[in-house]
């Protein structure tokens, strides 16, 4: 190969290599392509040190290998990002195999760093297998960094090859394969073998921290039993939960988001102070953000999700009952209606009932409405259903805490943050499944399908859980939305119908919002209120100084608790919308 041809390739790489370290977030299918053309060049890179290897027919063997996954990846219509990573994995694991066994069936030279890299391969390959989201990101950067340092070194290559006389260049070719010092090749591969063992320690503890499956008690008979909704299903107490109160799992009837009678799965906690002759006072609570899959359910985790539970111990402190819905499709079987209003509302509604048909909660059937986050979503819409959906039920007041009261801005800001594109991946898969004639290819990118169906599966209940989804987040990039939803039918529909505030709700309201929440814009709940009161709704809007989105909740909890009191004694409600 003359040395003007070696320049051009290590040109090539370097610029390669550049690109696949600045753009690993930017663009799924850049990114696609990028990693196609990595696997390539690669490729190549072995063909062309082949003959200064200690086993050369091996190393063309790992060349051709990396090239044919290359061929394949560019041929394959449709391939997503992590079906690529599949494909990586796969060419890793046997690369670094036959590294490995090259090792040691060479005769002399080094042994033990072919051996770590090899080994290395093999680990990397085997996490992209189990792990690919993180994977395609890590092998962006890795891929990136090789890429460039192969550049250099052709780079080096290329300058002696011109010092050497021409009938001599095929002579020197293989001498001329760059050698980095021992100690350096040394380093790179035992760093490179402690990240990969690392990537192993957090995999397994993010698989450990998945919760368990639903079991039996999850799982409504067939046909559900006669009875109204709210009507009781089969409960079972919670050990342990709450050392005050005694908390029963129970599966009630419900209403679906299809309108169909359902089984919607729950907690009832019971406080174990004497209850009042007309009855315990009933906290329907909704629950925030915690996944769309099955296995999230709250009364699954047992008293890992007490703190899903902003209030509790006010509350049962009060002498409230609590009746604390999992919403449909948590628990039970899916899909989650995430966001979808009425259905929220309806499951909420008739955990109320569920706790007044509890024997043993000695439940009345005053309640009062209390949920942050997608629960202040929830609270709203129950505050607009209760009148007509349970009207036997007397509902004294909603609170609601950062409410995603505009769901096309709570799209557009969130968009392009890591948190928010999860809870935008776990919507859109979850109205993709709810709405019939909604699709994910009517708004997002092939390539970005697949990770957002992996986000959807995870949960989000501690640290380990949400790294879960930050890869697959991470791979979304900027431009996985290819056409935005509220642009598009049925998608804009599905965002106008589930916004909350067209219906009214004629029982005080408490909305509560942190002033440096970045999922919920403060603006956008002010606007909100500001809409609530020209429909002349009773509104005491308090805004939390210095308080972000996760933590919002369990500050505002505590005066929640007061408001609610009052309005369960039937004191004039704070009205934000009236000036002093």
């Amino acid at each position: 190969m003359p040395w003007w041809a070696v320049l051009v390739l290590g040109l090539v790489c370097l610029v390669l290599g550049a690109w696949l370290l600045a753009e690993p977030f930017g663009s799924l299918s850049v990114l696609h392509w990028l990693i196609v053309a990595a696997l390539i060049v690669s490729g190549f890179a072995e063909l062309v040190s082949a003959p200064a290897a200690p086993r050369p027919a091996l190393s063309r063997l790992v060349g051709i290998w990396w090239i044919a996954v290359g061929i394949v990846a560019t041929a394959w219509p449709g391939i997503t990002i992590l079906a690529l990573a599949t494909a990586v994995g796969v060419a890793l694991v046997a690369g670094g195999v036959v590294e490995v066994v090259a090792t040691f069936i060479g005769n002399g030279g080094e042994r033990f760093i072919p051996a770590v890299s090899g080994l290395t391969n093999v680990i990397v390959g085997a996490l992209a297998l189990t792990w690919p989201a993180a994977t395609v990101l890590v092998l962006a950067v890795v891929f990136g960094l090789r890429t460039i340092i192969f550049g250099v070194g052709q780079f080096a290559v290329a300058f002696t090859m011109r010092r050497v006389p021409a009938r001599d260049d095929a002579v020197t070719m293989p001498r001329l394969r760059p050698r980095w010092p021992r100690w350096l090749r040394l380093v790179g591969s035992m760093t490179a073998l402690t990240l990969a063992l690392g990537g192993v320690v957090v995999s397994v503890a993010i698989h450990r921290a998945a919760p368990r499956e639903p079991g039996p008690f999850y799982s409504a008979p067939t046909p559900l039993p006669d009875g109204l909704p709210g009507t009781i299903i089969r409960t079972e107490i919670i050990d342990g939960f709450h050392k005050g109160a005694t908390t029963y799992r129970v599966l009630y009837k419900s209403t679906g988001f299809d309108g169909a009678p359902t089984a919607v799965s729950g907690i009832i906690v019971v406080p174990r102070t004497p209850p009042p002759s007309l009855g315990r006072k009933v906290i329907g609570f909704a629950h925030g953000t915690v996944g769309v899959a099955p296995n999230c359910s709250p009364s699954l985790q047992g008293a890992r999700a007490s703190l899903v539970y902003e209030g509790l111990d006010d509350f049962l402190a009060a002498g409230y009952v609590v009746a604390a819905t999992d919403y449909q499709g948590l628990g039970t079987r899916g899909p989650h209606p995430y966001l979808v209003g009425p259905s929220e509302a309806m499951n909420v509604l008739d955990s109320v009932r569920a706790a007044h048909n509890l024997a043993a909660a000695n439940a009345g059937t005053d309640f009062a409405v209390w949920g942050h986050s997608q629960g202040g979503h929830a609270s709203l819409f129950t505050g607009q259903l209760a009148s007509s959906y349970a009207p036997e039920l007397h509902l004294v007041g909603v609170a609601a805490g950062a409410p995603p009261a505009n769901l096309v801005e709570l799209f557009e800001v969130n968009v392009k943050t890591t948190v928010g594109k999860i809870l935008m991946a776990m919507a859109m898969q979850s109205w993709a499944r709810v709405y019939d004639d909604a699709s994910l290819d009517q708004i997002v990118t092939p390539a970005s399908r697949s990770a957002i169906a992996r986000i959807a599966d995870h949960c989000l209940y501690d640290p380990a859980q949400i790294l879960a989804s930050v890869p697959s987040s991470l791979l979304l990039g900027f431009t996985f939305i290819a056409t935005p939803p509220w642009q598009v039918e049925p998608w804009k529909t599905i965002l106008a119908k589930n916004r909350p505030g067209s219906t009214p709700t004629r029982v005080p309201m408490l909305i509560t919002q942190g002033s440096i929440d970045p999922i919920i814009a403060p603006d956008v709940t002010s606007q909100f209120v500001a809409q609530l009161c020209a429909n002349g709704e009773t509104v005491d809007y308090r805004v939390l100084p210095g308080v972000a989105h996760l933590d919002a909740g369990h500050v505002a909890a505590p005066a929640v608790a007061t408001w609610i009191t009052e309005r369960f004694a039937g004191e004039p409600a704070q009205n934000t919308c009236v000036s002093p």
